[in-house]
């Protein structure tokens, strides 16, 4: 009789943990895509705050004379990768995401900045995209002394200087450090 008691024990303790196991696997099923929603939605805000202050400055700097100067420290990309189309005048960030943060192909404007949404090539897969666009009435130059190269990725200090005029378009020099 002790043998079948304690065998149902066993049993019982074995159906707990299973259960357990299955509950726990149910939950964080669920609950690591809200997760990654929610980190994805934070990345796209803090980075819309840093181009806030991005424009800001390269206008504050334009509308300055010559040899204005601006340092913001630190330029944090954390997630995605952010790009300085020197030929264009553009200011770009992109990220990955599987998170379907809004209609895709349809530009927002929020300010200066212009988002996008573009569909991946991988299926459930989106490419969110930030733009400040300067093209026109600032020239964005690197600066002569820019170690790095497109994109950035990582912690920075950005130095934002106008540098003279070019056919009357203010030219702003970027040094990334």
């Amino acid at each position: 009789m002790k043998n079948k008691k304690g065998a149902a024990v066993w049993v019982s303790a074995i159906l707990y943990m299973a259960l357990g196991l299955v509950a726990i696997t149910l939950i964080l099923s669920a609950a690591v895509p809200l997760i990654n929603k929610i980190r994805d939605k934070n990345t796209l805000i803090q980075t819309k705050n840093l181009f806030f202050q991005i424009d800001d400055n390269i206008k504050k700097v334009a509308s300055e004379g010559p040899g204005s100067r601006r340092v913001l420290s630190p330029i944090e990309v954390g997630k995605g990768n952010l790009t300085l189309s020197w030929e264009d005048d553009q200011v770009l960030w992109s990220l990955v995401t599987k998170n379907k943060m809004m209609e895709p192909g349809i530009e927002f404007r929020e300010g200066p900045i212009i988002m996008k949404l573009d569909n991946s090539i991988i299926e459930d897969e989106y490419v969110v995209n930030l733009e400040l666009n300067y093209t026109g009435f600032i020239d964005l130059k690197k600066h002569e002394n820019l170690q790095y190269g497109n994109p950035f990725i990582g912690t920075y200090t950005m130095t934002i200087e106008h540098g003279g005029f070019s056919n009357d378009i203010p030219v702003v020099k970027i040094n990334m450090v």
